[in-house]
């Protein structure tokens, strides 16, 4: 943990910490990605994961969370950068046995990506639960959980540890590439823990096929790329949020998890009524993927 992470963090985030190689090609995908033969460019390593990227957002908008991850016995460099954004680490389980996750991300000239995930190591959800466990008091005191892409049975234990011992945190699920592995009885698992969903065209597919209830009982937000935004609200009323185009944008990865990041930033500022801020939060999303378009990879090359 770093010398001066908050005692009390206000926030706290579940996601991966991945390296994340990236690189392009010249050819647009089909519409089943790359083929079977893709030329690409070189490669980058860069700071990635979702976890990593959310509190890397947070981290620049002023905020310091508490991070919730599993790292491997490669993590010094990324360990490394985390300290230097006065965050608290006592929530990373490490894994002497496993590597850490990494992602291999393609890019089309369209910014059409696609994206081979390595979920790095294995956690047992008692294993995870006892974790939780060891930072209890941490997490009692966090108002806004933001819940990121993570092996599903540890989304939903997470999300069910933080409702029994803090039940009046904000609870923000953003699924991602998890989503299409949900069946409809984990679905409905989580969205009974979560109170905002974010998630983009894709994913409110696959929830709208499999537990189209889950958009009525969460405050829904729905990003569509260089389309609007669309926010469903419980209460069956729609608001729509222009995007505004973004010209040289560089890379389009993690773009989804700084929207998110700047999401949560503004609603954490009334988290028991939330809606107050929700223009405000759209806003601050959109700003911050903008930002994140602009340069290669989701955090600062290594």
């Amino acid at each position: 943990m770093t010398k001066n992470a908050p005692e009390k963090p206000a926030i706290a985030v579940l996601g991966a910490l991945a390296y994340d190689h990236i690189t392009t090609t010249q050819t647009p995908f089909g519409g089943s990605g790359p083929g079977l033969n893709c030329k690409v460019s070189g490669t980058t390593e860069h700071l990635g994961g979702c976890g990593g990227n959310l509190v890397h957002h947070l981290a620049a908008l002023q905020h310091s969370p508490l991070l919730l991850s599993v790292s491997g016995i490669d993590h010094a460099r990324y360990q490394t950068a985390l300290g230097m954004q006065n965050l608290d680490l006592a929530g990373i389980y490490h894994d002497r046995n496993a590597h850490c996750a990494s992602a291999y991300i393609i890019s089309d000239p369209n910014g059409q990506q696609f994206t081979a995930f390595h979920s790095g190591p294995e956690v047992l959800p008692a294993t995870w639960v006892r974790h939780l466990g060891s930072i209890k008091s941490k997490l009692a005191h966090c108002r806004l959980m933001l819940c990121a892409p993570f092996p599903p049975e540890l989304m939903l234990h997470t999300m069910n540890f933080v409702h029994e011992h803090n039940p009046t945190a904000l609870v923000i699920w953003c699924p991602g590439q998890f989503t299409d592995q949900m069946d409809a009885a984990m679905l409905k698992a989580c969205s009974g823990y979560s109170h905002w969903l974010v998630v983009n065209t894709h994913e409110a597919q696959h929830i709208h096929t499999h537990a189209p209830e889950i958009f009525r009982s969460n405050t829904t937000v729905i990003t569509h790329g260089e389309a609007a935004v669309e926010v469903l609200l419980s209460d069956g009323r729609e608001k729509r949020y222009a995007v505004e185009k973004v010209s040289g944008a560089v890379d389009p990865t993690g773009s989804g998890d700084a929207f998110a990041a700047g999401l949560a930033s503004q609603l954490l500022r009334d988290t028991e009524q939330p809606l107050a801020y929700l223009d405000a939060a759209v806003d601050a999303g959109l700003q911050r993927a903008r930002h994140c378009l602009m340069h290669h990879g989701a955090q600062p090359a290594l």
